[in-house]
Protein backbone atom coordinates (compact mmCIF):
# COMPACT_ATOMS: atom_id res chain seq x y z
CA UNK A 1 0.00 0.00 0.00
CA UNK A 2 0.54 3.84 0.16
CA UNK A 3 0.98 4.11 3.33
CA UNK A 4 3.34 1.12 4.08
CA UNK A 5 5.98 1.98 1.00
CA UNK A 6 6.09 5.61 3.03
CA UNK A 7 6.43 4.25 5.93
CA UNK A 8 9.70 2.42 4.83
CA UNK A 9 10.64 4.98 2.61
CA UNK A 10 10.54 7.91 5.25
CA UNK A 11 10.90 5.88 8.27
CA UNK A 12 7.97 7.27 9.79
CA UNK A 13 5.32 5.21 12.19
CA UNK A 14 1.88 5.41 10.65
CA UNK A 15 -0.89 7.01 12.46
CA UNK A 16 -4.56 6.73 11.39
CA UNK A 17 -6.60 9.72 11.87
CA UNK A 18 -10.49 8.98 11.72
CA UNK A 19 -13.25 11.57 11.51
CA UNK A 20 -13.43 13.21 15.38
CA UNK A 21 -13.57 17.20 14.52
CA UNK A 22 -13.24 18.27 17.97
CA UNK A 23 -9.53 16.86 17.98
CA UNK A 24 -7.12 19.81 17.68
CA UNK A 25 -3.27 18.76 16.90
CA UNK A 26 -1.75 22.30 17.28
CA UNK A 27 1.00 21.07 20.27
CA UNK A 28 1.50 17.78 19.00
CA UNK A 29 3.11 18.45 15.62
CA UNK A 30 6.26 19.92 14.39
CA UNK A 31 7.59 21.66 11.32
CA UNK A 32 8.96 18.25 10.16
CA UNK A 33 6.06 16.02 11.04
CA UNK A 34 4.16 14.51 7.74
CA UNK A 35 0.02 14.41 7.91
CA UNK A 36 -0.83 11.82 5.52
CA UNK A 37 -4.45 11.86 4.79
CA UNK A 38 -6.42 8.99 2.94
CA UNK A 39 -9.22 10.67 0.35
CA UNK A 40 -11.38 8.95 -1.95
CA UNK A 41 -11.73 12.42 -3.57
CA UNK A 42 -10.53 15.88 -4.48
CA UNK A 43 -13.71 17.42 -4.34
CA UNK A 44 -13.77 19.20 -0.97
CA UNK A 45 -17.30 18.67 -0.78
CA UNK A 46 -17.36 14.84 -1.35
CA UNK A 47 -14.83 14.01 0.91
CA UNK A 48 -15.53 15.03 4.66
CA UNK A 49 -12.02 15.07 5.72
CA UNK A 50 -11.44 18.02 4.56
CA UNK A 51 -13.55 19.83 7.40
CA UNK A 52 -11.73 17.74 10.19
CA UNK A 53 -8.26 18.93 8.71
CA UNK A 54 -9.85 22.79 9.07
CA UNK A 55 -10.97 22.56 12.56
CA UNK A 56 -7.42 19.84 13.18
CA UNK A 57 -4.81 22.04 11.64
CA UNK A 58 -6.07 25.59 12.50
CA UNK A 59 -3.38 27.81 13.27
CA UNK A 60 -0.49 24.57 11.60
CA UNK A 61 0.12 26.80 7.25
CA UNK A 62 3.85 25.21 7.89
CA UNK A 63 2.96 21.35 8.52
CA UNK A 64 3.61 19.31 5.45
CA UNK A 65 0.29 17.58 4.47
CA UNK A 66 0.52 14.61 1.78
CA UNK A 67 -2.72 14.00 0.51
CA UNK A 68 -2.91 10.36 -0.59
CA UNK A 69 -5.66 9.60 -3.45
CA UNK A 70 -6.95 6.34 -3.70
CA UNK A 71 -9.68 5.60 -6.08
CA UNK A 72 -11.20 2.48 -6.99
CA UNK A 73 -9.48 1.82 -10.34
CA UNK A 74 -7.05 4.40 -9.79
CA UNK A 75 -8.64 6.91 -11.81
CA UNK A 76 -5.99 9.93 -12.25
CA UNK A 77 -7.65 13.34 -11.22
CA UNK A 78 -7.98 16.12 -13.98
CA UNK A 79 -6.04 19.46 -13.87
CA UNK A 80 -9.32 20.99 -12.76
CA UNK A 81 -10.13 19.06 -9.94
CA UNK A 82 -5.83 19.31 -8.85
CA UNK A 83 -6.25 23.22 -8.88
CA UNK A 84 -9.71 23.06 -6.87
CA UNK A 85 -8.03 20.98 -4.08
CA UNK A 86 -5.02 23.29 -3.98
CA UNK A 87 -7.26 26.84 -4.08
CA UNK A 88 -8.68 25.15 -1.26
CA UNK A 89 -5.39 24.64 0.32
CA UNK A 90 -4.44 28.26 -0.21
CA UNK A 91 -7.92 29.71 1.16
CA UNK A 92 -7.68 27.35 4.60
CA UNK A 93 -3.86 28.79 4.42
CA UNK A 94 -2.15 25.35 3.54
CA UNK A 95 0.98 26.14 1.80
CA UNK A 96 2.79 23.35 2.46
CA UNK A 97 0.56 20.35 0.78
CA UNK A 98 1.59 17.56 -1.68
CA UNK A 99 -0.72 15.40 -3.33
CA UNK A 100 0.22 11.57 -4.44
CA UNK A 101 -1.66 8.80 -6.20
CA UNK A 102 -0.88 5.55 -7.60
CA UNK A 103 -1.44 4.88 -11.19
CA UNK A 104 -1.72 1.60 -13.22
CA UNK A 105 -1.45 -1.23 -11.10
CA UNK A 106 2.31 -0.79 -10.33
CA UNK A 107 3.41 -0.35 -6.51
CA UNK A 108 6.85 0.20 -7.53
CA UNK A 109 8.24 3.94 -6.88
CA UNK A 110 7.07 4.82 -10.56
CA UNK A 111 4.14 4.17 -10.24
CA UNK A 112 3.67 7.02 -7.83
CA UNK A 113 2.74 10.67 -9.17
CA UNK A 114 3.24 13.56 -6.88
CA UNK A 115 2.04 17.12 -7.08
CA UNK A 116 2.20 20.30 -5.10
CA UNK A 117 1.46 24.05 -5.61
CA UNK A 118 2.75 27.48 -5.11
CA UNK A 119 -0.17 30.17 -4.53
CA UNK A 120 1.43 33.19 -5.98
CA UNK A 121 1.15 34.78 -8.44
CA UNK A 122 -1.45 32.55 -8.90
CA UNK A 123 -2.33 28.96 -7.57
CA UNK A 124 0.01 26.56 -9.94
CA UNK A 125 0.06 23.41 -10.17
CA UNK A 126 3.78 21.69 -9.74
CA UNK A 127 3.89 18.30 -10.82
CA UNK A 128 7.41 17.05 -8.56
CA UNK A 129 7.62 13.62 -10.14
CA UNK A 130 9.40 15.19 -13.14
CA UNK A 131 10.56 18.24 -11.60
CA UNK A 132 11.97 16.34 -8.41
CA UNK A 133 11.24 17.54 -4.93
CA UNK A 134 13.29 20.57 -3.56
CA UNK A 135 12.33 21.75 -0.03
CA UNK A 136 12.09 25.66 -0.85
CA UNK A 137 9.76 27.92 1.23
CA UNK A 138 7.19 29.25 -0.82
CA UNK A 139 6.75 32.12 1.08
CA UNK A 140 10.14 33.61 0.34
CA UNK A 141 8.34 34.66 -3.18
CA UNK A 142 5.38 36.69 -2.91
CA UNK A 143 5.66 37.16 -6.42
CA UNK A 144 2.22 39.08 -7.50
CA UNK A 145 0.59 39.31 -4.03
CA UNK A 146 -0.93 42.12 -3.32
CA UNK A 147 -1.16 43.00 1.04
CA UNK A 148 -4.61 45.77 1.75
CA UNK A 149 -3.35 48.29 4.65
CA UNK A 150 -5.24 50.56 5.81
CA UNK A 151 -2.49 53.49 6.91
CA UNK A 152 -3.16 56.63 9.17
CA UNK A 153 -0.51 59.39 10.65
CA UNK A 154 1.27 58.52 12.85
CA UNK A 155 4.69 59.32 13.30
CA UNK A 156 7.55 57.97 14.13
CA UNK A 157 5.59 54.69 14.11
CA UNK A 158 3.97 54.73 10.65
CA UNK A 159 2.97 57.37 8.16
CA UNK A 160 2.41 57.72 4.69
CA UNK A 161 5.01 60.21 2.34
CA UNK A 162 3.86 62.65 0.02
CA UNK A 163 5.14 60.50 -2.64
CA UNK A 164 2.67 57.74 -0.89
CA UNK A 165 5.25 55.13 0.16
CA UNK A 166 5.59 54.09 3.89
CA UNK A 167 7.71 55.73 6.42
CA UNK A 168 8.50 54.84 10.10
CA UNK A 169 9.54 52.84 11.85
CA UNK A 170 6.95 49.61 11.32
CA UNK A 171 5.81 51.15 8.34
CA UNK A 172 10.10 50.86 6.51
CA UNK A 173 9.65 47.19 8.74
CA UNK A 174 7.05 46.15 6.45
CA UNK A 175 7.43 47.59 3.36
CA UNK A 176 10.99 46.53 3.39
CA UNK A 177 9.28 42.64 4.34
CA UNK A 178 6.75 43.28 1.30
CA UNK A 179 9.50 44.36 -1.36
CA UNK A 180 12.50 42.10 -0.72
CA UNK A 181 9.65 39.10 -0.84
CA UNK A 182 8.43 40.65 -4.07
CA UNK A 183 5.10 41.83 -3.08
CA UNK A 184 3.08 44.50 -3.51
CA UNK A 185 1.33 47.17 -1.26
CA UNK A 186 -2.14 48.80 -1.70
CA UNK A 187 -2.52 51.63 1.25
CA UNK A 188 -5.65 53.15 2.12
CA UNK A 189 -6.48 56.26 4.36
CA UNK A 190 -7.76 55.22 7.12
CA UNK A 191 -10.38 57.66 7.88
CA UNK A 192 -11.19 59.37 11.24
CA UNK A 193 -8.44 57.69 13.09
CA UNK A 194 -5.20 58.93 14.62
CA UNK A 195 -2.42 57.83 17.60
CA UNK A 196 -5.69 59.62 19.88
CA UNK A 197 -8.25 57.10 18.41
CA UNK A 198 -7.07 54.05 17.44
CA UNK A 199 -10.68 52.46 17.60
CA UNK A 200 -11.61 49.01 17.58
CA UNK A 201 -12.42 48.53 13.88
CA UNK A 202 -9.35 49.39 12.46
CA UNK A 203 -8.02 47.23 14.76
CA UNK A 204 -9.73 44.24 14.42
CA UNK A 205 -9.93 44.31 10.62
CA UNK A 206 -7.30 41.32 10.22
CA UNK A 207 -9.36 39.07 12.64
CA UNK A 208 -12.36 39.52 10.56
CA UNK A 209 -10.34 38.83 7.55
CA UNK A 210 -10.54 42.36 5.81
CA UNK A 211 -6.68 42.69 5.99
CA UNK A 212 -3.80 39.61 5.82
CA UNK A 213 -1.93 42.08 8.38
CA UNK A 214 -1.87 45.42 9.80
CA UNK A 215 0.72 48.09 9.76
CA UNK A 216 -0.05 49.67 12.50
CA UNK A 217 0.84 48.54 15.98
CA UNK A 218 -1.24 48.36 19.40
CA UNK A 219 -1.13 48.25 22.55
CA UNK A 220 -3.12 45.92 25.17
CA UNK A 221 -3.90 49.00 26.99
CA UNK A 222 -6.42 50.11 24.26
CA UNK A 223 -9.96 49.00 24.69
CA UNK A 224 -11.13 45.86 22.24
CA UNK A 225 -7.30 44.50 21.96
CA UNK A 226 -8.40 41.24 23.72
CA UNK A 227 -11.14 40.71 21.05
CA UNK A 228 -7.67 40.31 18.32
CA UNK A 229 -7.69 36.90 17.50
CA UNK A 230 -3.81 37.01 15.72
CA UNK A 231 -1.01 38.78 16.90
CA UNK A 232 2.05 38.50 17.88
CA UNK A 233 4.40 41.00 19.77
CA UNK A 234 7.22 43.87 18.08
CA UNK A 235 8.34 45.34 22.03
CA UNK A 236 6.95 47.26 25.41
CA UNK A 237 5.08 49.90 25.68
CA UNK A 238 3.45 52.21 28.84
CA UNK A 239 1.94 55.55 29.07
CA UNK A 240 3.06 57.91 31.29
CA UNK A 241 1.67 61.83 32.55
CA UNK A 242 3.79 64.58 30.60
CA UNK A 243 4.29 67.40 32.64
CA UNK A 244 6.22 70.24 32.12
CA UNK A 245 9.62 71.26 34.18
CA UNK A 246 9.10 72.91 37.01
CA UNK A 247 11.40 76.39 37.16
CA UNK A 248 11.57 79.47 39.18
CA UNK A 249 11.74 82.93 37.86
CA UNK A 250 15.37 83.79 37.96
CA UNK A 251 14.95 86.75 40.15
CA UNK A 252 12.42 84.34 43.13
CA UNK A 253 15.78 82.25 42.89
CA UNK A 254 17.67 84.50 43.54
CA UNK A 255 15.77 86.23 46.68
CA UNK A 256 14.94 83.04 48.22
CA UNK A 257 19.16 82.16 48.10
CA UNK A 258 19.90 85.76 49.74
CA UNK A 259 17.13 85.64 52.06
CA UNK A 260 18.24 82.42 53.38
CA UNK A 261 21.68 83.00 53.71
CA UNK A 262 22.05 86.87 54.56
CA UNK A 263 18.80 86.88 56.44
CA UNK A 264 19.35 84.37 59.09
CA UNK A 265 23.02 85.43 59.59
CA UNK A 266 21.89 89.18 60.12
CA UNK A 267 19.41 88.09 62.51
CA UNK A 268 21.43 85.87 64.25
CA UNK A 269 23.56 88.73 64.21
CA UNK A 270 21.93 91.48 65.73
CA UNK A 271 20.71 89.23 68.75
CA UNK A 272 24.77 88.34 69.56
CA UNK A 273 25.57 91.52 69.13
CA UNK A 274 23.32 93.04 71.05
CA UNK A 275 23.40 90.31 73.64
CA UNK A 276 27.18 90.85 73.72
CA UNK A 277 27.32 94.24 74.13
CA UNK A 278 24.56 94.62 76.52
CA UNK A 279 26.47 92.26 79.04
CA UNK A 280 29.77 93.93 78.33
CA UNK A 281 28.79 97.82 78.37
CA UNK A 282 25.03 97.32 79.28
CA UNK A 283 23.71 99.86 76.34
CA UNK A 284 21.99 97.49 73.74
CA UNK A 285 21.83 100.41 71.36
CA UNK A 286 25.62 100.40 70.49
CA UNK A 287 25.48 96.95 69.59
CA UNK A 288 22.47 97.45 66.99
CA UNK A 289 24.71 100.29 65.91
CA UNK A 290 27.47 98.13 65.48
CA UNK A 291 25.82 95.32 64.14
CA UNK A 292 24.86 97.43 60.69
CA UNK A 293 28.17 99.08 60.90
CA UNK A 294 29.80 95.70 60.17
CA UNK A 295 27.29 93.89 58.08
CA UNK A 296 27.07 96.42 55.50
CA UNK A 297 31.25 96.63 55.42
CA UNK A 298 31.14 100.39 57.08
CA UNK A 299 34.40 100.89 58.89
CA UNK A 300 34.49 102.47 61.81
CA UNK A 301 36.82 105.45 63.29
CA UNK A 302 40.24 104.95 64.79
CA UNK A 303 39.56 106.69 67.58
CA UNK A 304 36.31 104.70 68.45
CA UNK A 305 37.68 101.43 67.43
CA UNK A 306 40.14 101.94 69.44
CA UNK A 307 37.54 102.53 72.66
CA UNK A 308 36.04 98.90 72.04
CA UNK A 309 37.59 96.34 74.32
CA UNK A 310 39.77 93.81 73.40
CA UNK A 311 37.46 91.04 73.04
CA UNK A 312 34.93 92.77 71.27
CA UNK A 313 37.55 93.78 68.86
CA UNK A 314 38.15 90.55 67.43
CA UNK A 315 34.43 90.16 67.86
CA UNK A 316 34.06 93.16 65.35
CA UNK A 317 37.00 91.63 63.17
CA UNK A 318 35.47 88.53 62.70
CA UNK A 319 31.83 90.03 61.64
CA UNK A 320 33.73 92.41 59.26
CA UNK A 321 34.85 89.10 57.35
CA UNK A 322 32.07 87.21 57.58
CA UNK A 323 29.91 89.88 56.15
CA UNK A 324 32.53 90.46 53.47
CA UNK A 325 32.19 86.33 52.51
CA UNK A 326 28.18 86.69 52.54
CA UNK A 327 28.27 89.60 50.29
CA UNK A 328 30.99 87.92 47.60
CA UNK A 329 28.60 84.76 47.97
CA UNK A 330 25.35 87.03 46.88
CA UNK A 331 27.20 88.59 44.05
CA UNK A 332 28.05 85.20 42.92
CA UNK A 333 24.42 83.50 43.44
CA UNK A 334 23.14 86.68 41.61
CA UNK A 335 24.99 85.48 38.69
CA UNK A 336 24.56 81.81 39.24
CA UNK A 337 20.98 82.00 38.95
CA UNK A 338 20.49 83.25 35.50
CA UNK A 339 23.31 80.77 34.11
CA UNK A 340 22.74 77.71 36.17
CA UNK A 341 20.32 75.00 35.06
CA UNK A 342 19.25 74.32 38.86
CA UNK A 343 15.80 72.73 38.35
CA UNK A 344 12.88 73.67 41.16
CA UNK A 345 10.77 70.73 42.73
CA UNK A 346 9.83 68.65 40.25
CA UNK A 347 6.44 66.51 39.52
CA UNK A 348 6.99 63.18 40.63
CA UNK A 349 3.69 61.71 41.75
CA UNK A 350 -0.14 62.45 42.32
CA UNK A 351 0.22 64.33 45.28
CA UNK A 352 2.66 66.92 43.88
CA UNK A 353 0.85 67.49 40.14
CA UNK A 354 -2.59 68.19 42.58
CA UNK A 355 -0.38 70.76 44.58
CA UNK A 356 0.05 72.57 41.28
CA UNK A 357 -2.67 74.14 39.53
CA UNK A 358 -1.91 72.14 36.29
CA UNK A 359 -4.58 70.28 34.24
CA UNK A 360 -4.41 67.39 32.17
CA UNK A 361 -5.91 67.65 28.69
CA UNK A 362 -7.34 64.45 27.37
CA UNK A 363 -9.42 63.08 25.11
CA UNK A 364 -12.95 60.87 25.35
CA UNK A 365 -10.79 57.47 24.18
CA UNK A 366 -8.03 58.54 26.35
CA UNK A 367 -10.24 58.78 29.61
CA UNK A 368 -11.71 55.12 28.63
CA UNK A 369 -8.33 53.67 28.19
CA UNK A 370 -6.13 55.07 31.29
CA UNK A 371 -9.47 55.87 33.89
CA UNK A 372 -12.07 53.86 33.22
CA UNK A 373 -9.76 51.09 32.96
CA UNK A 374 -8.27 51.81 36.27
CA UNK A 375 -4.56 51.96 34.57
CA UNK A 376 -4.14 55.42 35.79
CA UNK A 377 -4.28 56.95 39.73
CA UNK A 378 -8.12 58.48 40.09
CA UNK A 379 -7.10 61.25 41.80
CA UNK A 380 -6.08 62.59 38.82
CA UNK A 381 -10.03 62.80 37.68
CA UNK A 382 -10.91 66.14 39.19
CA UNK A 383 -8.14 67.39 36.78
CA UNK A 384 -9.21 66.09 33.72
CA UNK A 385 -9.77 68.86 31.20
CA UNK A 386 -11.82 66.72 28.05
CA UNK A 387 -11.12 68.07 24.91
CA UNK A 388 -11.67 66.51 21.37
CA UNK A 389 -9.13 64.72 19.25
CA UNK A 390 -7.95 68.10 17.17
CA UNK A 391 -7.48 70.56 20.16
CA UNK A 392 -5.22 68.03 22.13
CA UNK A 393 -3.15 67.78 19.17
CA UNK A 394 -2.63 71.55 18.47
CA UNK A 395 -1.48 71.98 22.24
CA UNK A 396 0.90 69.19 21.89
CA UNK A 397 2.21 69.95 19.00
CA UNK A 398 3.02 72.93 19.82
CA UNK A 399 4.56 71.82 23.65
CA UNK A 400 1.87 74.08 25.39
CA UNK A 401 3.28 73.92 28.90
CA UNK A 402 -0.39 75.08 30.45
CA UNK A 403 -1.64 71.68 30.90
CA UNK A 404 -0.70 67.69 31.29
CA UNK A 405 -1.31 65.57 29.18
CA UNK A 406 -0.98 61.32 28.67
CA UNK A 407 1.61 60.21 26.09
CA UNK A 408 2.77 56.97 25.12
CA UNK A 409 6.45 55.35 24.87
CA UNK A 410 6.49 55.90 21.00
CA UNK A 411 5.18 59.55 21.10
CA UNK A 412 7.65 60.69 23.74
CA UNK A 413 10.10 60.26 21.36
CA UNK A 414 8.10 62.79 19.22
CA UNK A 415 8.26 64.94 21.87
CA UNK A 416 11.97 64.41 22.78
CA UNK A 417 12.49 65.46 19.07
CA UNK A 418 10.71 68.77 19.17
CA UNK A 419 12.41 70.02 21.50
CA UNK A 420 15.57 68.72 21.45
CA UNK A 421 17.11 72.03 19.89
CA UNK A 422 15.45 74.00 22.56
CA UNK A 423 18.28 75.50 25.38
CA UNK A 424 15.81 74.18 28.27
CA UNK A 425 13.21 71.20 27.31
CA UNK A 426 9.72 71.97 28.27
CA UNK A 427 8.11 68.87 29.13
CA UNK A 428 9.40 65.60 31.05
CA UNK A 429 7.68 62.32 31.89
CA UNK A 430 6.02 62.11 35.25
CA UNK A 431 7.89 58.63 36.58
CA UNK A 432 5.64 58.10 39.32
CA UNK A 433 2.24 58.57 37.32
CA UNK A 434 2.70 55.66 34.89
CA UNK A 435 0.62 52.28 33.32
CA UNK A 436 2.01 49.23 33.79
CA UNK A 437 4.07 47.76 30.93
CA UNK A 438 2.22 46.26 28.10
CA UNK A 439 2.95 44.60 24.75
CA UNK A 440 2.97 46.38 21.39
CA UNK A 441 1.23 44.08 18.54
CA UNK A 442 1.03 44.06 15.20
CA UNK A 443 -2.37 42.23 14.35
CA UNK A 444 -2.69 39.95 12.32
CA UNK A 445 -4.90 36.96 10.85
CA UNK A 446 -4.54 34.14 13.56
CA UNK A 447 -4.42 31.42 10.43
CA UNK A 448 -2.17 33.69 8.67
CA UNK A 449 1.11 32.08 7.08
CA UNK A 450 3.39 35.10 7.22
CA UNK A 451 3.34 35.50 10.88
CA UNK A 452 6.19 33.42 11.60
CA UNK A 453 8.11 34.60 8.16
CA UNK A 454 6.80 38.24 9.34
CA UNK A 455 8.30 37.72 13.20
CA UNK A 456 12.05 36.21 11.95
CA UNK A 457 12.32 39.53 9.83
CA UNK A 458 11.38 41.94 12.74
CA UNK A 459 13.57 39.98 14.42
CA UNK A 460 16.49 39.75 12.21
CA UNK A 461 16.08 43.67 11.69
CA UNK A 462 16.31 44.44 15.10
CA UNK A 463 19.43 41.52 15.89
CA UNK A 464 21.75 43.59 12.52
CA UNK A 465 20.58 47.14 13.53
CA UNK A 466 18.71 48.05 10.36
CA UNK A 467 15.86 49.13 12.70
CA UNK A 468 17.79 51.26 14.34
CA UNK A 469 18.70 52.96 10.97
CA UNK A 470 15.13 53.07 10.23
CA UNK A 471 13.71 54.92 13.58
CA UNK A 472 16.44 57.36 12.22
CA UNK A 473 15.55 57.96 8.38
CA UNK A 474 11.80 58.04 9.87
CA UNK A 475 12.56 60.65 12.25
CA UNK A 476 13.97 62.48 8.84
CA UNK A 477 11.28 61.94 7.03
CA UNK A 478 8.63 63.38 9.10
CA UNK A 479 10.52 66.44 9.98
CA UNK A 480 10.64 67.00 5.91
CA UNK A 481 6.77 65.87 6.22
CA UNK A 482 5.66 68.80 8.02
CA UNK A 483 4.52 65.94 11.15
CA UNK A 484 6.94 66.80 13.68
CA UNK A 485 8.05 69.61 14.03
CA UNK A 486 11.17 70.73 15.80
CA UNK A 487 11.02 74.06 18.19
CA UNK A 488 14.19 76.00 18.33
CA UNK A 489 14.94 79.16 20.51
CA UNK A 490 14.14 81.27 17.89
CA UNK A 491 10.66 80.70 17.30
CA UNK A 492 9.56 80.02 20.53
CA UNK A 493 11.71 80.68 23.16
CA UNK A 494 11.58 80.21 26.63
CA UNK A 495 10.57 82.70 29.61
CA UNK A 496 13.79 85.58 30.13
CA UNK A 497 13.76 88.44 32.03
CA UNK A 498 11.87 91.36 31.14
CA UNK A 499 11.84 95.03 32.72
CA UNK A 500 9.51 94.31 35.56
CA UNK A 501 12.17 91.88 36.83
CA UNK A 502 15.12 94.39 36.38
CA UNK A 503 12.71 96.56 38.02
CA UNK A 504 12.58 94.61 40.95
CA UNK A 505 16.18 93.78 41.31
CA UNK A 506 16.66 97.39 41.30
CA UNK A 507 14.43 97.89 44.41
CA UNK A 508 16.45 95.54 46.12
CA UNK A 509 20.02 97.12 44.90
CA UNK A 510 18.40 100.83 46.41
CA UNK A 511 16.94 99.19 49.48
CA UNK A 512 20.75 97.69 50.78
CA UNK A 513 21.62 101.19 49.59
CA UNK A 514 18.90 102.48 51.99
CA UNK A 515 20.59 100.28 54.75
CA UNK A 516 23.85 101.54 54.47
CA UNK A 517 22.80 104.94 54.25
CA UNK A 518 20.68 104.74 57.43
CA UNK A 519 23.40 103.53 59.31
CA UNK A 520 26.07 105.82 58.13
CA UNK A 521 23.61 109.15 59.28
CA UNK A 522 23.01 106.47 62.50
CA UNK A 523 26.96 106.77 63.12
CA UNK A 524 26.90 110.71 62.20
CA UNK A 525 23.90 111.25 64.73
CA UNK A 526 25.75 109.24 67.40
CA UNK A 527 29.08 110.83 66.78
CA UNK A 528 27.36 114.23 66.85
CA UNK A 529 25.62 113.07 70.25
CA UNK A 530 28.89 112.29 71.75
CA UNK A 531 30.75 115.13 70.95
CA UNK A 532 28.09 117.53 72.06
CA UNK A 533 28.21 115.74 75.19
CA UNK A 534 31.68 115.57 75.51
CA UNK A 535 31.34 119.69 75.05
CA UNK A 536 29.35 119.79 78.01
Amino acid sequence: SIEQALSEEFQLPIVVWGLRRNITLRHLLGEKTLVCVSITSVLTEEEPIFDVLIDGLFGLPYVPILFMYKRLGNAVPSVEQLKILFAWCWQNRFINVFLTHQHGRSRNRSGLDLYTYTPFPEVTIKNLSQSGYQHKDVLLDLRGHEFRVPVFQDPLNVFQRSNGRLSGAFGYMFASYVRHRRGRLRLELAVDVDRYNYHEHLMLAASRGEIEVGVHPYSTMLPGSSLTEGSFPVGLTNSCVLVPWQRESPPGRFIRIAARVNGCFFVVLLLAMTLTWHLAAGSSERGIQLSLAAFYQQSLPDREFHRLTEPYKCIHVAVLLGAFILWTMSTANLSSVFTSQNQGSQIQNVDDFLATPLRLMVTHSEVETYFDAGLLPSGLKPRLLVVNRSTLAEHLNRLNTSYAYCITTEHWEVVSMQQRRLHRPRFRVATDICTSIHFLRFPIQRNSPFRRNLYRFLTHSRQHGISSYWTLRSSLDAIHAGLVVELTDDNQSFQSLNLKDLQLLLKIYFASLLGCSLCLLGEIAWKYYRDVKDTK
